[in-house]
């Protein structure tokens, strides 16, 4: 529980302090000078001025001062300068400074300090009819004493016990509407950021979805139509521009499957994304694209082969990717497409030969190595269909992380062939997460 004097702050803590006690100065001035400060607790010591009440009355409304500021302090000053007035015999400023010590002191002191005064208040019920009985003697006396210590103790004890805990019940239902204020706005953020999140997971996929469908049907139009340029053969211009064409239609009708699903409730992640995709029977047209952009490719399929559609069309993607990468990257070299079920998992291995300017790279001196980059940059820049950015490494390792399989691709070294690009994938047949792969998920 914070400090007193931040709980309780209706006023103003050294203002409240100096008109409590301002007002108990001026009320027991008046007491004294009209002479009506009688009803004592104890006979008055013999020989007494009546002027000694004044510094005692002083004491005590010096204490008040600090009722919220310091509750112990006002216990100390307040207190002494009760002690004094009882020892004087007590009358009315006595009543008025102990009834304030109890109030104020359970009121504004800290749970601790609360509750002594809380017990001395008790104890005061019952040691102050024994006090003053033993001094007049008679039950009159000690009925006299009760009365007193009940205005002068339960009341205060009753009064202040109330307000406090109203002020607490206050404070709490404060602290609980800024703690529900604080929860919706911390809501309200994540809200906002889960948005952000969602925002950018579809535009991420709408880029892969792109990338992955037209990019590579485009691709294909660029390379088949710059082989066609350079044979000067009608016969093979013509199998080109009938293959540019498939390109074309395909990348068309691909193009309009993800409009209508962005125009729906679906997405790029929706579960129908995926049905624009081939499956493994189409693995021929993309060997056979490849052929055209001049890329010996041989496709070894298991016949029959039966998978899940997410399998299909993932196996699709990749394999479709790769002969891209192979076409852009290595032209003219040999591409063999391996796609076999073995153990539960679709094993998908591409390899293609390296241009022997990829395979010396490798063994070139950072000077070298830096020369042939920038030539490669320019090479780039004069022909951007053959340009990558890496996207289609991460997409196809997306892919196959989401059916819970695996991925690589990297150069190896093998005895008959020397150099290749090897990609290789293995997708469960199964979901291993209990979710079913004939689901069209991304």
């Amino acid at each position: 529980m914070p400090a007193p004097n931040n709980r309780y702050s209706l006023d103003g803590v050294w203002e409240s302090g100096v008109a409590s006690a301002v007002g108990y100065l001026v009320g027991g001035s008046v007491l004294m000078f009209i002479g009506v400060n009688g009803a004592d607790l104890l006979p008055p010591l013999p020989r007494v001025p009546g002027w000694a009440w004044a510094p005692v009355l002083l004491l005590g409304c010096a204490g008040l001062v600090f009722r919220r500021r310091s509750v112990p302090a006002m216990l100390a000053v307040t207190g002494t300068a009760v002690v004094a007035s009882i020892l004087l015999g007590g009358g009315i400023i006595t009543y008025l400074l102990l009834f304030e010590l109890f109030y104020a002191g359970i009121l504004f002191g800290s749970p601790r300090v609360s509750r002594g005064v809380q017990t001395a208040a008790v104890a005061g019920v019952v040691i102050l009819p024994v006090l003053v009985g033993l001094s007049y003697g008679g039950w009159p006396a000690v009925l006299f004493g009760l009365l007193q210590a009940v205005l002068i103790c339960l009341i205060p004890l009753w009064w202040a016990g109330s307000v406090r805990r109203q002020s607490d019940r206050a404070e709490q239902e404060r602290r609980r509407a800024e703690t529900e204020r604080l929860r919706a706005e911390r809501t309200e953020e994540l809200a906002e950021l889960n948005l952000r999140v969602a925002v950018a997971a579809e535009r991420s996929a709408m880029a892969r979805e792109l990338h992955d469908a037209i990019a590579g049907h485009l691709s294909a139009v660029a390379l088949q139509s710059a082989a066609a340029l350079a044979a000067g053969n009608p016969d093979v211009d013509r199998r080109v521009l009938a293959q540019v064409r498939t390109e074309s239609v395909q990348a068309l009708q691909e193009m309009r499957s993800l409009i209508d699903l962005l125009e729906t409730d679906g997405g790029p992640d929706s579960p129908a994304a995926d049905t624009a995709a081939g499956g493994l029977d189409q693995l021929a047209a993309l060997a056979a694209s490849a052929r055209l952009s001049g890329n010996p490719v041989e496709l070894d399929l298991e016949p029959d082969l039966k998978v899940p559609v997410l399998v299909g069309s993932t196996c699709y993607r990749i394999v479709q990717e790769a002969l891209s990468n192979a076409v852009r990257h290595a032209p003219a070299c040999p591409v063999t497409v391996r796609v076999r079920e073995a153990g539960g998992f679709l094993d998908i291995n591409i390899r293609n030969a390296l241009p022997a300017a990829d395979v010396s790279a490798a063994d070139m001196s950072p000077a070298d190595a830096s020369q042939e980059d920038a030539s490669s940059k320019q090479a780039a820049a004069a022909d951007p269909c053959r340009a990558g950015n890496g996207a289609g490494l991460r997409n196809m390792s997306l892919r196959a992380g989401q059916l819970e399989g695996s991925f690589s691709a990297g150069m190896t070294e093998t005895e008959k062939n020397g150099a290749e690009w090897l990609v290789q994938a293995q997708l469960p047949v199964e979901s291993r997460a209990g979710r079913p792969l004939t689901q069209e998920i991304h």
